[in-house]
């Protein structure tokens, strides 16, 4: 069973703005909070979403298409011009929203996500596009490590390796890098203080979370994040300490993987310490938002071939088909039982994306398809409410008699909210957030319906990660 690559980077592409933006509900399936949960109700660009920039740049670079060349050019265009007056990036809030303006790690993407971008576009990107990636890759990295010092602060270390990927990368592909004398000693400052050995086993390595705190190691998403510098400076630098630490790595995310209830591989949550021994914890988790973690075992295998690490990709892969919908996007999650399972975010879906076209190369006419509108309702149905989508429309919805999310939005909308269309008053939104036509689900004992007639039916996708069967028309 393998994924629908086209279809995942479609639905991508329909939360992509003309300015470059890449809005989405950003629904963190790992801490299980969004911009709803925090009462934030903002779903405009989350530069977590940057790496779709790298991936459509090797798109346009293998398969020219002016279109999709323009609309990268201004998707460069707004991330290398949006920044807050301090240096760091705007719209750095993720799963808090637009009131957060302040965090390292979402700093860190964007540049990691820019050099990727670069490196993947160097055959047609512009010099003077390039140019604005160098400065603001600049701008940003040391506005941040004066804003948040190395090994001065609580740092945590998926953040601080991310810092130094960018790093790398910029050193890569410019000449003129400030890091370049001490790049080395921060990459063994991280292995020294942050890597813990034994976890599951004596193959494995894991990361601390927190510097000085023992007690707990980095979840299972993050580790690409820490891996691919590892490779990185392996090739860069030809030491080969560093590419045995990302194979220790890799181990431990192939070895603390679990199976779920419907036989797929897992990414585990967490390993915490508890009286000298260490427990691990298995859900609630994200299934969309491996693929950070997937591409660092995929670089790792580029120096080093291990059969145990590249099954453990296929099942990943094997897992992402399995829940991917119709329409493209994947269950965001298990183990919630509200909307983080449901609700698919658009900024851990490109790190998949990114992942999937790296490893399996680019589908006959991607770049053109990418663009096709999709014609039919999508449906997701979760335990206690469901994902809904139509063109522009978007929606989490209850089911049938119950009151409790009636959450709307636009695709092309920064804001989403409540739908108080029956209530109105100055909270209600404007007119064409209104989705009149969302199908009626009838959730009973022994399964979930669909209210409709058969004509309609015919119209709509539904998909299903609910406990109850999914059994068809109501009548």
């Amino acid at each position: 069973m393998k994924s629908n690559i086209n279809a995942l980077g479609n639905w991508l592409m329909s939360w992509v703005q003309e300015d470059g933006a890449i809005h989405g509900f950003h629904n963190h399936s790992v801490w299980g909070s969004n911009p709803y949960r925090w009462s934030d109700f903002t779903s405009g660009h989350s530069t977590w979403a940057s790496p779709l920039m790298a991936a459509l740049s090797r798109i346009v670079a293998e398969q020219r298409d002016s279109s999709l060349e323009d609309q990268v050019l201004q998707m460069i265009q707004f991330q290398t011009t949006c920044f807050q007056e301090d240096g760091q990036y705007k719209h750095i809030g993720f799963q808090v929203g637009e009131m957060l303006g302040r965090g390292l790690i979402h700093n860190m993407m964007p540049n990691v996500a820019l050099g990727l971008t670069a490196l993947h576009g160097r055959s047609w990107l512009p010099a003077d596009v390039l140019e604005s990636i160098r400065q603001a890759m600049v701008r940003n990295l040391q506005a941040c490590d004066e804003i948040y010092p190395f090994k001065k602060t609580r740092n945590i270390s998926n953040q601080e390796y991310c810092r130094l990927w960018g790093k790398l990368l910029y050193q890569q592909l410019f000449p003129d890098s400030p890091w370049r004398e001490g790049i080395q000693d921060d990459l063994n400052f991280m292995i020294k203080n942050y890597h813990v050995r034994g976890i599951p086993d004596t193959d494995c390595e894991a990361s601390n979370r927190y510097l000085g705190d023992t007690s707990m190691v980095e979840p299972a998403e993050y580790y690409g994040l820490m891996i691919a510098p590892l490779v990185q400076a392996y090739e860069m630098f030809g030491e080969p300490h560093y590419l045995q630490h990302a194979g220790g790595l890799c181990r431990h995310l192939a070895r603390s993987a679990w199976v779920d209830t419907k036989g797929q591989t897992r990414f585990n949550r967490k390993w915490l310490l508890r009286g000298g021994e260490w427990i691990r914890l298995k859900e609630p988790m994200l299934i969309a938002g491996m693929g950070m973690s997937l591409h660092g075992i995929a670089r790792y295998l580029e120096h080093q071939a291990d059969e145990e690490l590249a099954l453990f990709l296929e099942k990943c892969e094997e897992t992402y088909a399995y829940y991917q919908t119709p329409r493209g996007y994947m269950a965001s999650a298990t183990g919630w039982q509200n909307e983080a399972d449901i609700a698919p975010c658009s900024a851990w879906h490109t790190h998949d994306f990114y992942y999937l076209h790296q490893r399996h190369g680019l589908g006959e006419k991607m770049a053109s398809q990418l663009k096709e509108p999709y014609p039919r309702i999508s449906v997701l149905l979760g335990d206690q409410c469901m994902w809904v989508e139509e063109g522009e429309h978007w929606a989490i919805n209850d089911y049938y008699f119950q009151d409790v999310y009636k959450l709307i939005g636009r695709k092309d909308e920064a804001v989403f909210g409540r739908d108080l269309g029956w209530v109105g008053g100055e909270r209600a939104l404007p007119e064409h957030f209104l989705f009149p036509n969302q199908p009626i689900f009838v959730k009973t004992d022994e399964g979930i319906y669909l209210k409709a007639d058969e004509q309609t039916a015919q119209n709509i996708d539904v998909s299903s990660i609910a406990e109850l069967p999914y059994l068809g028309l109501w009548e």
